[in-house]
């Protein structure tokens, strides 16, 4: 006959696949731009290297291309517009833990072991999701740190520092034309937001859209809220895409505009989606281990649930971040 452990642990590992796939939309859906990169289908489940992730990106083009007369000959010369960098895959997770005592406590109830189970797994849920909205705004990545690449190591508010991503050097990284192809645009705001904030806006969206299709905005609480003040025809209209997800937002230029708390006061983040993506690993996604005894403890038991991921740019040019926007 089964020990109330050994049912217990059978108990959480058969109903967390269950609820597995519910707490893997809530931690990404709660964010509001991975909400937006999912609705892009920028959201990849892949795992092409066991050790490092890999990311296509293209800074080549063909030099053949030319207008042409009558009789007039081609150049016949083929070009490997494809490069492979490489970047490193991270890992989240969180532990749960049931302690004997409070088995023994609760074993004359199965009820009363159901919504100990529900309340930890929510809490394991809400736990997961504040470490992804803190990695997301952290100004870090690479190998040197654990956590995923943060937005602001990704958008850098100073593109032309040394600083490698993604294990390239945007200040001297350059194609076979001589131009800086690993950098994104940065402007610092020319004054106060009810003077400057449209035009310093309109500025640097205009020039990440010389290299892409800016389609996402986000700033910090106190910038979004003087956009939402301003009350410019082109921030009040709505766009259907968030709607559908539910966001709660404002626009630019028809394009999605919201906000984060995390996000660094005065900042304003301009992001081709297109270009920028999370990739999991499917093998690894929120999965819980086995149930594992504490040493030196009698039958506390304790399993940790994980996921492998990381963020990710395919183009920098595309994208830019508005600094030092104020009232």
């Amino acid at each position: 006959m089964a020990t109330l452990t050994e049912t217990l642990n059978t108990m959480y590992t058969c109903t967390w696949p269950k609820r597995r796939q519910g707490i893997v939309d809530q931690v990404f859906e709660e964010n509001k731009l991975l909400a937006l990169l999912k609705s892009k289908g920028m959201i990849k489940y892949e795992s092409t290297d066991g050790r490092r992730l890999e990311i296509p990106v293209n800074i080549k083009k063909s030099t053949t291309a030319k207008f042409f007369g009558k009789g007039a000959t081609f150049t016949i010369s083929d070009f490997d517009p494809l490069t492979v960098i490489y970047d490193y895959w991270k890992n989240l997770g969180d532990q749960m833990v049931r302690y004997w005592e409070d088995d023994k406590a609760n074993s004359g109830s199965e009820t009363r072991h159901i919504k100990q189970m529900n309340h930890k797994i929510d809490v394991c849920r809400d736990t997961l999701q504040d470490k992804v909205e803190d990695a997301l705004w952290a100004d870090t990545g690479g190998s040197s740190v654990l956590d995923y690449n943060g937005i602001p190591h990704l958008i850098d508010d100073d593109p032309t520092a040394s600083v490698t991503i993604h294990g390239v050097n945007q200040s001297t990284a350059v194609d076979s034309a001589g131009n800086y192809y690993w950098r994104n645009q940065h402007k610092h705001s020319g004054g106060a937001f009810s003077v400057y904030g449209e035009s310093d806006m309109t500025n640097i969206y205009n020039t990440c859209n010389r290299w892409g299709k800016v389609d996402c905005l986000v700033s910090d609480q106190t910038t979004y809220e003087l956009g939402e003040a301003e009350a410019l025809e082109r921030v009040r209209v709505v766009n259907k895409e968030a709607v559908d997800l539910g966001l709660d937002h404002i626009t630019f230029k028809s394009k999605t505009w919201v906000w984060s708390p995390k996000c660094t006061t005065g900042y304003t983040y301009f992001i081709d989606r297109g270009h920028f993506g999370f990739t999991i690993d499917p093998a690894v996604n929120m999965v819980m281990g086995p149930w594992k005894t504490i040493p030196n403890q009698y039958e506390d038991v304790v399993t940790q649930i994980v996921q492998r991921g990381n963020t990710w740019v395919d183009k920098r040019s595309c994208h830019g971040v508005l600094t030092g926007q104020a009232a």
